[in-house]
């Protein structure tokens, strides 16, 4: 079966020799015939053209050329209309060498087809209509939401209107926030050079001495009140004739015509803490208000204040404390529900003035509660503020209630008959006085208003109740502070330069310091003394050693009906000897006519005789027969009469001397009535055309 394909292969091989020979035998015979042939005349026919030939040769591929230097400007040709930047070219160049080639294909695509070349790009075509403008409804709107608005706002207009007509928009007053400055505790001072401890008067007077002593100090006060350095005086006095409650940024008042400000400086004048403890050098000052003071470490000469996570300590050098004395107030009101000390308040700080003015403003009864100084200003100071101050017409005034336990008041310093002249003083100006009168309990009325038990058996019913019974030193750094305390006097223990320990002094109402005079501890609760400790403990310092050799120094003002000035220590319980001007009225009194059910004679209080008794005089206070006080009553105002008290006092003249005392403290000199100053200037030519000068 395999022999059969071989034998036809070998057929095949023998057909394949025949047509070749075949072939061979045709060539021949053209040959003959003189044909030519193109395998042998091909240099003929078709010759070969070198592809350089009518060309540039360059080298391929191209280096890259250089950068065009380039030109700070805009081309100044116009671009064509169909300018194409990526159009491809062919470049007129050929790459040699090139290997040889038939090229009669493509010189036959030339002849035949012509050049290649892209179809003519056609024309653009031309743009649609713009489409029709849109209705304006932006405007529609506008006006839509312009009338909205209005229509809304006279809405809530109509709405507040019948709110006040109705007596419903009345606002909620609050307290205001206590804010601390610096609010953060990292930002305190982490040590200073002279740190004061309360911004009262002491710690005032005791920066101005440090200052004048010492022009490069650094000074930085810790006050646990959120407000600046103030004088406490016009609290109880002209800030009540406000027309406005007062202000905390300026607390402003006036006095003779004149505005006043209750601020000893001005918010600016106190550095950052932060800058303050960055500065090296002084004269600066800062404050850290709304902070407290926990304890003192007089060892290691260390303050450390309260803060949220514990205490942060401040190192100082010298350290003065002045932290004041706070109100007392009734057991009964402390605790009592809270619907009753709402309507209790005490009066000491600033803080207590904004509650008590709004609180007063809105009553219309209102009970002051003691017979001491502040009460007595407080009682004469409102009860002429319904006199004073414009109130609307349907507003009546405000009815106020004086009430003290004894019969007079000033009862801790005066004579009986005293107080008693003076509190009539009090009652001329519209005050109902209650004297001989406690109050044993306090609750809230069905009315919601507060009622009082008093001790002569009857109750009262007032909105709002004044305490006014005395204050006591601030000891809450005494115990933590292994300070020595006078439980005698009250206070902290201090020398005679009011150091209580090492670098660390004591002034103001918390001080309780030995005097070399009278060889035995005082402590003063007045302003004047404040301010005069403070300015000894400042000098001390500094690095001075003045001793604190003072007398007990305060007044009492109640308008032009009664000037009090008190030097020296007085006492109810002391003896006494008064010298009073012996004062006519210029017409004769007349005389009241008695009235149905009051009897047939007349209040001798009321009288002109009695008015005109007790107007100006001058008290002596007797301790052994030896002259320790002075009250000056009604006298009028001299510069130096403080001083030269003091000096009369440290003589110890005796009961013997009162007729020299008078003499040399001018008291034979005064006049029972004196002619305003306003009244005594000559008024000068009046010019007329001024402008013409």
């Amino acid at each position: 079966m395999l022999i059969s394909p071989l034998r036809c292969s070998g057929l095949l091989k023998r057909g394949n020799h025949g047509l070749f020979a075949i072939n061979n035998s045709i060539g021949h015979i053209v040959a003959g015939l003189n044909l030519k042939n193109y395998s042998k005349d091909k240099d003929f026919w078709c010759k070969n053209i070198a592809q350089t030939e009518g060309k540039r040769v360059e080298p391929w591929p191209k280096p890259d050329p250089p950068p065009p230097s380039w030109r700070c400007e805009c081309p100044r040709e116009p671009q064509l209309p169909n300018y194409d930047p990526y159009r491809i070219k062919v470049p007129n160049v050929v790459v040699p060498p090139l290997p040889a080639s038939n090229v009669k294909p493509m010189l036959e695509c030339a002849r035949t087809k012509g050049p290649c070349s892209l179809k003519p790009v056609p024309d653009e075509p031309p743009c649609p209509p713009p489409p029709p403008k849109p209705f304006p409804w932006i405007y529609v709107w506008i006006l839509a939401s312009f009338f909205t608005t209005m229509g809304l706002i006279y809405r809530i207009y109509l709405w507040k209107e019948e709110r006040d007509r109705l007596g419903e928009n009345v606002p909620i007053w609050r307290p205001r926030r206590k804010i601390k400055r610096p609010y953060h505790d990292k930002d305190l001072p982490a040590c200073v050079q002279y740190l004061i401890v309360g911004a009262g008067a002491a710690g005032w007077a005791a920066y101005r001495a440090i200052m004048e002593h010492d022009k490069t100090a650094k000074v930085f006060f810790i006050t646990k009140e959120d407000i600046l350095p103030y004088r406490r005086p016009p609290m109880s006095k002209h800030m009540w004739w406000n027309p406005e409650p007062p202000d905390i940024k300026t607390l402003n008042y006036i006095e003779e015509g004149r505005k006043y400000t209750m601020y000893l400086s001005e918010c600016h004048k106190f550095m950052d803490p932060v800058e303050f403890y960055r500065k090296k050098v002084g004269p600066a000052v800062s404050i850290a208000s709304g902070w407290c003071v926990q304890r003192v470490d007089a060892s290691e000469h260390v303050v450390y204040i309260k803060t949220m996570c514990g205490e942060q300590p401040i190192y100082y050098e010298r350290c003065l404390l002045a932290p004041g004395s706070k109100p007392k107030n009734l057991g009964i009101f402390k605790s009592a529900p809270k619907a009753v000390r709402d309507r209790v308040c005490t009066f000491r700080t600033v803080r207590d003035l904004e509650i008590a003015y709004r609180k007063v403003k809105a009553a219309k009864h209102v009970v002051i509660l003691g017979g001491g100084c502040l009460g007595c200003e407080l009682a004469w100071h409102l009860g002429r503020m319904n006199k004073v101050v414009e109130r609307p017409k349907d507003q009546e005034p405000i009815e106020i209630v004086h009430m003290f336990k004894d019969k007079g008041i000033l009862s801790s310093i005066l004579p009986e008959y005293l107080g008693e002249w003076a509190a009539e003083k009090i009652k001329r100006e519209g005050v109902t006085l209650m004297p001989l009168t406690q109050i044993y309990d306090a609750f809230e009325s069905p009315d919601g208003r507060l009622e009082l038990t008093l001790s002569n058996g009857t109750s009262l019913v007032t909105d709002f109740v004044l305490v006014a019974i005395g204050t006591e030193p601030r000891m809450e750094m005494a115990e933590p502070s292994f300070l020595e305390q006078d439980f005698k006097n009250g206070g902290f223990k201090v020398n005679t330069e009011l150091e209580a320990r090492t670098h660390l002094y004591v002034a103001g109402d918390a001080a309780s310091f030995y005097s070399k005079w009278k060889n035995t501890r005082q402590r003063f609760e007045h302003y004047t003394n404040a301010e005069e400790q403070g300015y000894i403990a400042g000098a001390n310092m500094t690095g001075y050693w003045m001793p604190c050799n003072m007398e007990p120094h305060y007044w009492l003002q109640l308008g032009d009906a009664l000037e009090m000035e008190v030097v020296g220590e007085i006492g109810a319980c002391m003896p006494t000897v008064a010298l009073f001007k012996q004062c006519t009225p210029d017409e004769v009194p007349v005389k009241m006519e008695p009235q149905a059910g009051d009897g047939d004679k007349p209040c001798y209080k009321r009288s002109e005789e009695y008015q005109n008794r007790y107007k100006r005089g001058l008290i002596f206070y007797l301790r052994d027969e030896t002259v320790v006080g002075f009250v000056f009553w009604n006298m009028p105002p001299i510069e130096d009469r403080k001083e030269v008290a003091t000096e009369l006092l440290r003589a110890k003249p005796t009961y013997k001397d009162i007729n020299l005392l008078a003499e040399l403290l001018g008291f034979p000199e005064t006049k029972c009535v004196y002619i305003p100053e306003e009244e005594l200037k000559e008024s000068g030519p009046c010019i007329k055309n001024w402008r013409v000068f």
